[in-house]
């Protein structure tokens, strides 16, 4: 058996035909539930993208420990683990943060890797070029739309896509496709990780996907993370419509990469799983784009956190839907599960496989589901309710980063002089991180209102849950406390 991830950056559920009535057709998806199994409850786990990729490439929840950042001595990393094993290790992505100051050794582990460059603030180009402005909004982020203007101005007549061809999905599944074709005789089970970056912004999808989606000429495609009411209504529809194509963009290439899947045969002998690392904000609960404390608010609310999550096995039954909460974290053991390999080291996900296809297995994977960004609320749901713990007051303290080096990415306020730590190579670095006025809510399916004073029973079996789920997964002891459990 073989397996294929494709994890697919900024992915909402709501705009896929099998979770519902997207914008756009989305054929490819619906092919994949057609033929495999849809998990209805699925959720991120460590947000955002940097983070949950570590819970794929290890299959252990990083936010109660640290935040953004690369893998660490003594990680077993996925690709690391599987090339042991005799297993052909593959990486094809245009996910530049992979390779990042501060966040990226992500590649090491793989036998092979290519890198599609120019994507978003990827440092590549360098040539000065007249730079078009899609939007007046985008000159409030104007360093990061000139570079990637430098990044793509050769493939583009004036603002637009010469093709779809050159955008960057389509280059990252031709280069996945091209390896399948280029390793199609080999004896050895391989392992495939395509990493998109889209439909992560900017929302820049090419000409005949912006007109099916309505979007119009001065939308704009790089929406700043914050208030959604800097924006007018008018320019919201433009910013989703931008979105729209940009999946319906990602839903056609992974359509044409699955058709050469099977008409190499990979169908008869590889387990396929497609999900993403987390959704987006478009006005929901007043905000645009990835929330934060400094914002007033960063909740990961459902449009963020409930995310979509696509298997085939080819020994399954297809149109399968699975009701089985299950994380991020589940792909790791997934993944050796189907490929023979034994994981001989702690991991808190678990496998899939036994459900995927309808074959049995129980549904029955976790009682509830936890997920948090570092240092700020943790989430927890039992599929149906989600309660928001903070700390009940204005102090987010005691807080430690655990790694092998202070927080080089997203940055906190302060960070303390290391502390000697027993974990081989590593230090903890006390930090202050910004909390911002949140408080603990716990809310439905709906996220209209507030149900903690009325459900108090609720709060405090959710609140267990919480306290058993962080000694489980060995967090620090310091994250009930700052949290007032």
């Amino acid at each position: 058996m073989n397996v294929i991830v494709v994890l697919i950056d900024t992915l909402r559920r709501d705009h896929l035909g099998p979770y519902g009535r997207p914008p756009l057709p989305t054929p490819a998806f619906d092919r994949l539930a057609a033929m495999g199994t849809t998990f209805d409850r699925c959720c991120l786990g460590s947000y955002p993208c940097m983070p949950a990729r570590r819970d794929l490439w290890t299959g252990r929840y990083e936010f109660p420990h640290r935040g953004w950042g690369p893998l660490l001595p003594g990680d077993r990393d996925l690709p690391s683990v599987l090339s042991a094993a005799g297993v052909r290790t593959m990486l094809v992505t245009d996910h530049y943060h992979l390779f990042q100051p501060g966040s990226g050794n992500y590649h090491f582990g793989f036998e092979g890797w290519e890198f599609i460059r120019g994507q978003e603030d990827d440092h590549w180009a360098t040539a000065d070029v007249p730079t078009p402005w899609p939007a007046e909004r985008e000159r409030k982020l104007h360093r990061r739309w000139e570079r990637y203007w430098r990044n793509t101005a050769d493939r583009r007549d004036g603002l637009l896509w010469r093709s779809a061809e050159d955008t960057f999905a389509a280059r990252t599944f031709a280069a996945a496709a091209h390896w399948l074709e280029a390793n199609a005789g080999t004896a050895a089970p391989f392992f495939l990780l395509v990493d998109c970056f889209d439909p992560h912004e900017p929302f820049d999808p090419p000409a005949e996907f912006r007109r099916a989606a309505g979007a119009p000429d001065d939308a704009v495609p790089w929406p700043i993370y914050g208030r959604a009411d800097r924006y007018t209504a008018e320019e919201l529809t433009g910013i989703r419509a931008l979105y729209a194509g940009e999946v319906a963009l990602v839903d056609d290439r992974l359509g044409r990469f699955l058709d050469v899947c099977e008409g190499l045969g990979r169908l008869r002998d590889t387990v396929i799983l497609v999900t993403t690392d987390h959704g987006h904000l478009f006005g929901e609960h007043g905000m645009i784009g990835k929330p934060s404390a400094s914002h007033g608010d960063s909740n990961l609310y459902r449009p963020l956190a409930h995310v979509p999550l696509l298997a085939y096995h080819p020994n399954g039954r297809g149109g399968v839907r699975s009701p089985a909460l299950t994380q991020t974290v589940d792909l790791y053991p997934t993944v050796l599960e189907a490929l023979g390999v034994a994981a001989n080291h702690p991991v808190d996900g678990r496998s899939l496989l036994p459900l995927l296809g309808g074959r049995g297995g129980t549904d029955a994977l976790r009682r509830v589901a936890c997920y948090g960004k570092f240092g700020e609320a943790i989430q927890v749901t039992d599929g149906e309710l989600v309660l928001h713990q903070w700390p009940a007051g204005e102090a987010n303290a005691p807080l430690h980063w655990y790694g092998a080096e202070p927080p080089a990415f997203l940055r906190p306020r302060g960070v303390g002089a290391p502390e000697p730590w027993p974990a081989p190579a590593l230090a903890r670095y006390p930090v202050d991180w910004v909390r911002g006025p949140c408080r603990t809510v716990l809310l439905d399916a709906a996220e209209d209102r507030d149900l903690a004073a009325e459900r108090p029973g609720d709060v405090a079996r959710l609140q267990a849950e919480l306290r058993r789920w962080l000694r489980e997964v060995g967090a620090p002891a310091e994250q009930a406390e700052r949290l007032g459990l």
